[in-house]
């Protein structure tokens, strides 16, 4: 079930031990218990455990096990591919099943399959007639947890939407260390197992698990490799880095291997220099794990044809070391040809080559592309399109973008559009745009009529435009309205929009009568609202209310707002309540307020107490107030101490905090600061604290440093980022940081850092940099990038290039760059564009269309 192996004791205490050491229970244990216990009575539910590698995520899994009833069935689906064995058997499985999903990352990450693997796990948790299933499942912060449940920009696709609705709310975060009364029980334990004691006696900081699974004694191995077996292992540590899948040819590792090696190296290796170093990095280290592991294949998954060969794992800690330590790296030549000889899938080839454009090697990301295109993979087509696109190269482009849509990229010919649009090229643009449009795409119309209009020529555009709305295209309805209302053509805007109206889209028409109500033009808004209205936009009938209540129609905003709440619009008797008040009614205002509040509108209530407090009605206003606050509208509390009535807002919050409410514990604590009542403020911290409040722990770091107790303000910041807020670790690197201690600063810093969170490092950069400490800034922005975050270097770099100090600006850019981020380049250019710099605008252009690649073959 893939817990790690433990270490060996020493010699003489090894005889007689079972294969696993004495487990030590902690607090996500119970959490687990209780999900286990929720199965058992009948659920589905899912859990997934999140810290880094070896620290206990999967050992908790298998303790939890032990809570199952009888009569339930464990599946662990795992070939002949982990998601392509999830899809293949998930419809089999029935009531009482535990699936387990360990590194849940193989299963939810690679692009399409996981989103289907994610979507059919969605409908087992909530499919009634095959309940109970428990999914454990396990996850590192950094990079996975946070990619699969990130949401992205609003203008960005949404690749793990799927992922993130079945992951989002499952997490429980298991401690990096032992510490605390944990670590009190297992030093009492440690005398049932002589490993225990062993990892107690190692002095790593309470960090037991890891030293029991062989984390140490791995990068123990590492750094004492000879030159050829370093190589290897950093060849496979990179691959994995940047993306390639968990298996790792035997090919590859030998060719790549040529990239780590200096010249001197390379000329000293034995003609079995490779068998060599497969004979010291599989060697397990101390009877639990070996750097590399070669992975034998079940008979049942054995394929010829696949042509794979030998294949080795690469052990997930010195996967996780190489996130944190090889951030900054770009591998050489020898490591990108030999991803191109040897990448398993097509997804690890068009990985690689992701990771070699955003380094701009663009010729090894283009060979890249072109094989997983040539292996059958459109998306192949699709990014040497794009690459030729960025180069300027429109020709290539638009012939690659051709051979991605005949290979069944249906996106494909709406970026070639847009490709020939943007250069002008309207004759090409408009009939490929018609032929994406009969594909059913009608993107591309819009792209080559808003290209149209740019260019100046709005005859095309609204051609154009016409042409996507004829084929019920809505968006490009409501565009051309508000073009014919710029022009002053009102009727033709108005037409346009209630043929929106008429195909489901009235708030088209509501658009519109806002665009003229903003520009003064109150004629026939009305109407257009109401019209609005009609066709079933509610946000129609809330404006024409809120238009009627300003001109004094009381009645008539009141016969809106109530046709409003009839369809369900918990903002209308918000309006009618405040209605009812100004009409002198208090009872129906508080009766319609307290309804709104209860539909799910929670500033209600504080809206009606502001009117009271206008009034001079304090006390009233007071207990409104709190029946918001005890609804749970913590706001509403704040508002009355923003009012300046201190004494009230502390009155109200102690009333909540009766309900042992830790949010409010949270809000009163920062009051009694905010008033200098610190010892108040630290109680009431401790008291949210204990009830598992984590923001309360960051309220408590700051005080406990200001108070000079350091040693208490660490241990507070640590248990915030082991429960997975890291806003204290950072809050404390700062503060260290603004009192001149620089070495304790950067050292919380590099905590966070190795925790996944770089801000820390990214706030003493621009710190040490104000500060005029350029070499210090430099060496903090390395460290971010060498954890794997360029964003700290690309600031930096602009930081300088406003400065004035370009040659460093570039400098420091080029080492963005190298660590993945290539938008630095632009973000510079457009620098250089406002200041009149053409020549340097010109400069940063050619190295983001030509690349490094000449640089890296040096």
């Amino acid at each position: 079930m893939e817990v790690h192996r433990a270490i060996d004791g020493p010699e003489h205490t090894r005889a007689g031990l079972p294969v696993l050491p004495v487990y030590v229970p902690r607090a996500h244990d119970q959490v687990l218990r209780q999900v286990v216990e929720r199965a058992a009575g009948g659920e589905s539910v899912m859990v997934t455990l999140v810290a880094g590698s070896s620290t206990g995520k999967t050992r908790a899994c298998w303790e939890a096990l032990r809570g199952v009833p009888d009569g339930w069935r464990l599946w662990h689906p795992i070939a002949p591919g982990r998601p392509e064995a999830v899809l293949a058997e998930l419809s089999a499985v029935g009531p009482r099943t535990v699936v387990w999903l360990n590194e849940a990352q193989f299963y939810l990450e690679p692009a399409g399959i996981g989103e289907r693997v994610a979507a059919e796990l969605r409908e087992l948790l909530r499919d009634r007639a095959r309940a109970p299933v428990l999914v454990l499942a396990t996850l590192w912060p950094e990079p996975f947890w946070n990619t699969l449940t990130s949401r992205p920009p609003a203008d960005r696709p949404d690749p793990h939407a799927q992922a993130r609705a079945l992951l989002t709310g499952t997490d429980v975060r298991v401690p990096e260390a032992f510490t605390g009364t944990d670590l009190e029980t297992l030093c009492a334990t440690a005398g049932e197992d002589p490993r225990l004691a062993h990892a107690l006696a190692s002095g790593d900081d309470g960090r037991v698990a890891q030293f029991l699974a062989g984390a140490r004694a791995l990068l123990k191995r590492l750094d004492l490799a000879p030159a050829h077996a370093r190589a290897v292992l950093e060849a496979a540590m990179d691959a994995r880095r940047l993306g390639h899948g968990p298996v790792l040819r035997q090919g590859f590792l030998e060719d790549a291997a040529d990239a780590y090696l200096t010249d001197d190296e390379s000329d000293a290796l034995a003609d079995d220099w490779f068998e060599q170093a497969l004979a010291y990095t599989t060697e397990r280290v101390h009877g639990a794990t070996a750097p590399l592991t070669r992975i034998r294949p079940r008979r049942r998954t054995r394929n010829p044809a696949t042509g794979d060969g030998p294949t080795y794992r690469l052990a997930d800690y010195l996967e996780q070391h190489a996130r944190h330590t090889r951030g900054a790296e770009c591998p050489g030549t020898s490591f990108w040809n030999a991803a191109h000889d040897h990448a398993r899938t097509t997804d690890d080839t068009l990985t690689l080559g992701r990771a070699a454009y955003a380094r701009l090697r663009i010729r090894h990301a283009e060979r890249l592309y072109a094989k997983a295109a040539n292996a059958g993979d459109p998306r192949g087509w699709g990014a040497l399109a794009y690459s030729r696109h960025e180069a300027g190269d429109l020709e290539s482009a638009e012939r690659f973008y051709r051979q991605a849509a005949d290979a069944g990229d249906t996106e494909a010919l709406e970026r070639l559009v847009l490709v020939l649009a943007d250069a002008g090229d309207l004759a090409n643009a408009e009939p490929l745009a018609r032929e994406a449009a009969e594909a059913g795409s009608h993107n591309a119309l819009m792209w080559a009529a808003t290209a149209c209009e740019r260019g100046g020529d709005r005859e095309a555009a609204e051609r154009l435009a016409r042409e996507a709305a004829d084929a019920g295209h809505f968006y490009s309805l409501s565009w051309l309205a508000e073009l014919r209302e710029q022009a002053g053509d009102h009727q033709e805007a108005e037409d346009l929009a209630r043929r929106a109206a008429g195909i489901g889209h009235p708030e088209v028409l509501t658009d519109l009568a806002l665009l003229r109500e903003r520009a003064g033009d109150r004629d026939g808004v009305d109407n257009l609202y109401r019209e609005a209205a009609d066709a079933g936009d509610v946000g129609a009938l809330m404006r024409l209310a809120a238009l009627r209540r300003q001109a004094g129609d009381h009645e008539g905003a009141e016969h809106l707002y109530r046709k409003a709440a009839d369809t369900g619009t918990r903002e209308a008797l918000t309006g009618l309540a405040l209605l009812r008040e100004q009409a002198g009614d208090h009872e129906s205002a508080e009766h319609l307020a307290r309804q709104a509040n209860n539909a799910g509108s929670i500033d209600a209530l504080t809206q009606l107490a502001a009117l009271r407090e206008e009034a001079g009605d304090h006390e009233s206003a007071e207990r409104l107030v709190l029946e918001a606050a005890e609804a749970g509208n913590l706001r509403a509390l704040t508002w009355l101490d923003a009012t300046g009535e201190h004494e009230s807002a502390q009155r109200l919050y102690r009333k909540t905090t009766d309900t042992r409410n830790p949010e409010a514990l949270v809000w009163l604590a920062a009051l009694r600061e905010r008033l200098g009542d610190r010892e108040g403020a630290e109680h009431l911290y401790r008291e949210a604290a204990d009830m598992g409040n984590v923001e309360a722990l960051k309220g408590l770091v700051l005080l406990r440093e200001q108070a000079g107790d350091r040693e208490t303000a660490e241990h507070l910041a640590r248990q915030a980022a082991d429960a997975g807020n890291f806003d204290a670790l950072t809050q404390l690197a700062v503060l260290r940081e603004k009192t001149g201690d620089h070495e304790s600063a950067e050292h919380w810093a590099h905590q966070t850092a190795i925790k996944g969170n770089y801000y820390a490092l990214a706030g003493l950069t621009l710190l040490r940099e104000q500060a005029g400490d350029r070499a210090s800034a430099e060496h903090l922005a390395r460290q971010a990038a060498v954890h794997g975050h360029s964003y700290a270097l690309s600031s930096l770099a602009e930081w300088r290039e406003k400065a004035g100090d370009h040659m460093d600006a570039e400098r420091l850019a080029r080492e963005a760059v190298e660590a993945g981020n290539r938008h630095v380049l632009m973000s510079l250019a457009h620098l250089r564009q406002t200041a009149g710099d053409h020549d340097g605008v010109k400069l940063l252009r050619e190295w983001s269309q030509q690349g490094f690649d000449a640089t890296d073959e040096m």
